[in-house]
């Protein structure tokens, strides 16, 4: 149990430091070292022998220093409790001092890497109220879940003994405060438990195919010093005339080794997915080589989103993402998935159960008939010059994009028929399509602004566009209810207004 003796990270910290700060410079070092080829060598007689000497001198530097860094890193960071705060000192150079209140943490994140796997330890990421820019207030690398449930342990008798705090202050009979419990209960309640069934859908159907593929380009693209490109030109305008099929045929085997590698990458991460719902707060956890469990206080949801790409709806399967303010736990990611993969009846049901003052089945407003031909030529208008010279650069093949064009007018019309939008007292619903579907959910205090655009063109069918921004991540997150009737607009922003009573009914 922890006190206010000072504490240091475990050991392993040094590892995960060091081999943090090398990954960062290893892609750039092999590039220098190897960006005019091969020319090293370790004999004496080579014209290349004290270039090579200076090279390596200067690699054992690097790593040395990185070494000797992380370790008078790992040697002054450390943390302690201390009048109801988390205090942690830290830094190189210049000794640091955060003191957190434990009564302002809202969440605490923990990961499991596989070197804090090898020794039961847990990486802690610390979030406040406070925005970070999308960071956490502080990390703890390697401690173990011991300390980390104390911590945890700690935070809960203190907003305890704040609440009951308060709630003296505000006269509440004394027997209401008897009646809270004196020792900290753990009530966490699983709400969901992804399927290996699910899973393996998951992974089957994710799009993480196009990073996958760009990944495997970008690897590609660093042998071009090594490839002969020119020779291989050359005989591949040979190959062409006779192996059109052949290069189709390679061409499908890449995009089936990405979307294998895309399928593996997704099943790992989303391993043993699992939703649990504890008081106030969510916890999500997911992962099989890295262990990940990320808590998110309810009250800074601001917004869901249920997304159903065309595969997916067709099997009536939805992905849920919740819109949350402040860090999402997830390095680079603003919006948090609750469900990745998941019947669409199923999810409703879930939702249902924690969000119990909204409404999921409220009629909608579609878009008016007037604006068809604006969603279907919303695309032809980037699209026909593109087709254009396409067509043109590689006659007579690339005549096939033109197929493009009535596909993009069907997309239009599907986007159109899918398109909607409902009001019911303090609730916004919009209903849009790119290519998924996806359905917006949030409450009037969430929204951040309204906004309302018109362009001349519209403007002459009576037709506008209204787009809502909310918080979401560090930044924030918007919806759009596009070419709708202006009339209807403009109740939203009736319905928006502070003075308003938010009364619009849904069915109007």
């Amino acid at each position: 149990m922890m006190s206010k003796e000072a504490n240091h990270l475990h050991p392993i910290a040094m590892v995960i430091s060091f081999f943090a700060s090398l990954k960062s410079i290893i892609i750039p070092g092999i590039v220098i070292l190897l960006g005019r080829g091969f020319h090293y060598s370790l004999h004496s007689d080579s014209q290349y022998f004290i270039n090579t000497l200076i090279t390596f001198a200067v690699i054992f530097f690097v790593i040395f220093f990185i070494l000797m860094t992380a370790i008078i890193k790992w040697k002054r960071f450390v943390y302690w409790f201390e009048d109801e705060e988390l205090r942690i000192e830290y830094g190189l150079f210049v000794k640091k001092k955060r003191y957190i209140p434990f009564e302002r943490i809202q969440s605490l994140n923990y990961k499991e890497g596989i070197y804090h796997r090898l020794f039961k330890l847990v990486k802690v990421s610390i979030e406040t109220a406070a925005d970070s820019g999308g960071k956490s207030e502080a990390d703890l690398i390697a401690i173990t879940r011991a300390q980390a449930e104390a911590i945890e342990q700690e935070m809960k008798k203190t907003k305890l003994r704040m609440s009951q705090q308060s709630t003296q202050e505000q006269g509440i009979d004394q027997k209401a405060i008897v009646s809270e419990p004196t020792e900290l209960e753990t009530n966490r309640s699983i709400i969901h438990r992804m399927s290996t069934k699910d899973l393996l859908v998951l992974a089957t159907t994710s799009s993480g195919i196009g990073v996958v593929f760009s990944g495997l380009a970008a690897i590609t693209s660093q042998f071009d010093d090594w490839i002969p490109y020119e020779r291989i030109y050359g005989e591949l305008q040979s190959f062409i005339r006779f192996g059109v099929f052949m290069i189709v045929i390679a061409v499908l085997i890449f995009l089936l080794v990405s979307w294998v590698v895309s399928v593996v990458i997704t099943f790992v991460n989303h391993y043993g997915f699992t939703v649990e719902k504890e008081e106030d707060k969510l916890f999500i956890s997911k992962g099989l080589l890295e262990k990940k469990r990320i808590t998110i206080p309810m009250k800074r949801i601001q917004g869901i989103r249920i997304v159903e790409n065309p595969l997916r709806q067709l099997f009536g399967y939805a992905t849920v993402v919740i819109e949350s303010a402040g860090s999402s736990g997830e390095k680079g990611e603003q919006k948090i998935v609750m469900l990745p993969l998941v019947k669409k009846q199923q999810g409703v049901v879930i939702l249902e159960k924690l969000f119990p003052k909204e409404q999921w089945h409220l009629p909608l407003h579609h878009a008016p008939k007037r604006a068809l031909l604006r969603y279907m030529f919303r695309h032809l208008y980037w699209l026909t010059p593109i087709v254009a010279v396409v067509s043109y650069i590689t006659f007579p093949y690339g005549l096939w994009s033109i197929l493009l064009l009535p596909l993009a007018l069907l997309l239009g019309i599907w986007q159109h028929r899918s398109t909607g939008y409902a009001i019911s007292n303090q609730q916004l619903t919009i209903v849009y399509r790119g290519v998924s579907k996806i359905t917006f959910v949030t409450s009037k205090k969430r929204l951040q602004a309204i906004s309302l655009s018109q362009s001349y063109f519209a403007k002459r069918r009576d037709l506008a566009t209204v787009t809502v921004h909310i918080m979401s991540g560090s930044s924030g997150s918007m919806a759009t209810i596009k070419h709708f009737d202006q009339v209807a607009l403009e109740k939203v922003f009736e319905w928006y207004r502070p003075k308003s009573h938010g009364s619009i009914d849904a069915k109007e």
